[in-house]
């Protein structure tokens, strides 16, 4: 743990150096010229367009020639390049990691790695850099639905730091059922006993403005919707009667149902017990509910807990390379830290998928409102990235990229309640936008070919935004390698590779003959998992004391390995092995 502290701590006083020199280097008037802009669905796009923005407003939109761009004005070159709005996450959790010691109530590892000391403190600790990991993936807005009180903090962070998303958020969740695993001091789940207690607990929450009222409204497998329905009612009506909207967890068709009845605005995640029927369609219609679907925390789950990860190049590259280098850390633990998931829980997990994504494209062919959301921060859904694979599941649901687009943009800010300033690149619209390098329209996944991030009229380049040391590239490849992605592994390494028996005898070179090693590694050895026993961290020079276990035959091998790191690649490795 001291060792990822300081990591963050590094990274931490790079980001506030880079957004004090970006805040005030930043010209008042801009300029952005010859993109494409594309807006979602219902909003018009221009291509060759000239976007002009005074301080932290779009002041015009246009063709190229039809704007006048005014004297002095800082002039970017957006020729070839695709412009959409700044991307929204409608659905995360900022008290989790996204690792594997983040929900005790799911897996409980607090004897290997504690809650409240470790876990917590970490995330708080790094909260600067989850921020920075949103605007690097070009997601300039996040709704955070539900967690402690200190949620209103970080949203306040949030508002004070420029290499951040805009944050709107939700206090502790107003439940039926309470996970004792995650009971502390300011808990971010709290079970209400009585609708007194429910309507104290939004008085609260209205104090601190909340932006919204989460409910969790858990149906035990004893009980019906019915059970908790009053104290349902009595929670969205006190919500709605201090101007607030409210989001309810209802994964079950008939709660679901119960709880729009209710007067429920938001609907969280998928409806995932069945499909859904013209009952419920015609509800949210009628009653104008926004659907999130939030199908990757569903699959991140199951690939965690079933240690079958797999996790896309995106994943790897942009979010927390310690966060995710936990994911395999049941490899490593006792074998029984945790129980086998068999195939009929695998099958099981894999049919929730399908339901749900089947649910989405009846809701969206049928007209419902659907925001893209991720529920980043639970197990194996990771902060920033996660994203763009909730927009890969969502198109083989079906949508097209123009609709998964509106849901990520116009959608997204109509459930965050800031349609009137945000979503479309438009005149009098806040300055939130991305220039990506690729069309998203032929293919979605080019959402994650950014060009540069503007978030209130301020430009970012996204490798300036996330800078990467020496041991990130090297954990970067750690986490490739027990995740068994050989793309995802030789995308660290140099063209022009050359790895050693220490000193000098050279064992292969060149990304080719990796390629064929390792590729055959990962294909023949399907639990191979190496751990970090040490590490030396120094410039361009990272030292690992490495433990690699997994082989059929219990073969457990003791290794030093010299990492050289230049221009954001490994170009040296020298291996001591026992």
């Amino acid at each position: 743990m001291k060792t990822k502290v300081c990591v963050i701590n590094a990274t931490i006083i790079v980001l506030h150096l880079y957004a004090a020199f970006n805040i005030y280097a930043q010209p008042s008037i801009k300029a952005i010229v010859g993109g494409n802009v594309v807006n979602p669905e219902g909003a018009s796009s221009t291509k060759n367009a000239v976007i002009l923005i005074e301080d932290n407003k779009i002041t015009q939109v246009g063709k190229s020639g039809d704007v006048r761009i005014p004297e002095g004005a800082v002039t970017i070159d957006a020729e070839g390049k695709w412009i959409i709005p700044g991307l929204v996450d409608s659905h995360i959790h900022f008290f989790q990691s996204g690792g594997i010691y983040t929900r005790p109530d799911v897996i409980d590892l607090r004897k290997y790695v504690p809650y409240v000391e470790g876990e917590l403190a970490e995330i708080r600790e790094r909260l600067p850099d989850t921020f920075a990991r949103y605007l690097r993936c070009g997601i300039t807005s996040v709704v955070d639905v539900g967690g402690p009180f200190w949620n209103f903090e970080v949203r306040e962070l949030a508002r004070q730091t420029e290499v951040a998303p805009r944050v709107a958020v939700a206090g502790p969740l107003i439940s039926t059922y309470q996970p004792e695993a995650l009971t502390t001091d300011d808990p971010p789940i709290i079970k209400v006993n009585s609708i007194e207690e429910a309507l104290e607990l939004v008085r609260r929450q209205v104090e601190r403005k909340a932006d919204l009222i989460k409910i969790w409204y858990i149906v035990r497998s004893d009980q019906k919707p019915e059970d908790h329905l009053a104290l349902v009612k009595a929670t969205i009506e006190e919500g709605h009667k201090n101007g607030i909207r409210v989001a309810v967890h209802a994964t079950q068709l008939e709660t679901a149902k119960a709880a729009v009845r209710a007067g429920a605005d938001i609907l969280v995640h998928s409806v995932y017990d069945t499909e859904v029927d013209n009952e419920f369609v015609e509800l949210l219609k009628d009653r104008d509910v926004i659907y999130t679907p939030t199908v990757i925390v569903l699959e991140g789950y199951k690939e965690v807990l079933a240690q079958q990860v797999a996790l896309t190049l995106m994943e790897h590259e942009m979010a927390n390379p310690y966060t995710v280098s936990t994911l395999f850390d049941l490899r490593k633990l006792p074998e029984d830290a945790a129980p086998t998931r068999s195939e009929d829980w695998i099958q099981a997990r894999n049919l929730r998928i399908k339901i749900a994504k089947k649910n989405l494209k009846i809701l969206q062919d049928a007209g419902v409102t659907i925001a893209a959301g991720t529920d980043a921060g639970n197990i194996g859904t990771l902060h920033g990235p996660a994203l763009f694979r909730e927009f890969e599941l969502m198109a083989e649901a079906g949508l097209s990229a123009m609709e998964i687009l509106t849901t990520a943009t116009i959608n997204g800010v109509k459930l965050m309640g800031r349609a009137d300033e945000l979503g479309t690149i438009e005149q009098g619209k806040l300055a939130d936008f991305v220039i990506l390098n690729s069309d998203p329209l032929l293919d979605i996944r080019n959402t994650s070919d950014i060009h540069l991030v503007v978030k209130n009229g301020n430009v970012h380049d996204p490798q300036k935004i996330m800078p990467k040391t020496a041991e990130d590239i090297v954990q970067h490849q750690v986490n490739a390698y027990n995740a068994r992605d050989i793309e995802a592994f030789l995308a660290t390494y140099s063209p022009d590779i050359k790895i050693f028996n220490h000193p000098d005898t050279l064992r292969y070179s060149g990304l080719a003959e990796m390629n064929e090693r390792y590729k055959a590694l990962f294909e023949r050895v399907a639990n191979l998992h190496v751990e970090i026993v040490n590490r030396i961290a120094l410039g361009n020079y990272v030292i690992d004391r490495e433990r690699v276990t997994g082989f059929p035959n219990g073969m457990v091998i003791n290794a030093v390995a010299t990492y050289y790191v230049r221009d954001g690649l490994i170009q040296r490795v020298w291996f001591i092995r026992e």
